[in-house]
């Protein structure tokens, strides 16, 4: 991921109203996105794309994670079958309840494949 694409997503939680975990997100998402494509075998091969859903009331923050270029060669599809797969990064993040306040994130992630997602 570049660096532009880092401040655009902490900028996007800033704007989201997540405050100062906002640095905290883009800190564990960045690392967790450049492990899920490393592990995938993405990583360096093009653009990707990013979808970002923040579920504030559950305190999740959603990440979807596709191959920007097409899959196969002259098909124009993204996620079409072929091509490298699609990643979904989940993230929960809040304070725990004790005095100190300690901040904590869970993160879950999947990988799929050759996905094709239902909702292209």
């Amino acid at each position: 991921m570049t660096k532009h694409t880092r401040q655009a997503i902490h900028h996007t939680l800033q704007s989201w109203g997540v405050g100062s975990a906002a640095g905290d997100l883009t800190d564990h998402l960045t690392a967790l996105v450049h492990d899920v494509l490393a592990r995938a075998n993405v990583r360096g091969r093009g653009p990707i794309e990013l979808r970002l859903e923040l579920r504030a009331s559950a305190r999740l923050l959603l990440t979807e994670i596709r191959d920007a270029a097409p899959s196969l060669p002259g098909s124009g599809e993204r996620g079409a079958p072929g091509g490298d797969g699609h990643g979904i990064i989940a993230l929960t993040y809040g304070r725990r309840p004790a005095r100190d306040g300690i901040r904590y994130i869970h993160s879950f992630t999947w990988w799929q494949p050759d996905a094709i997602a239902a909702n292209r």
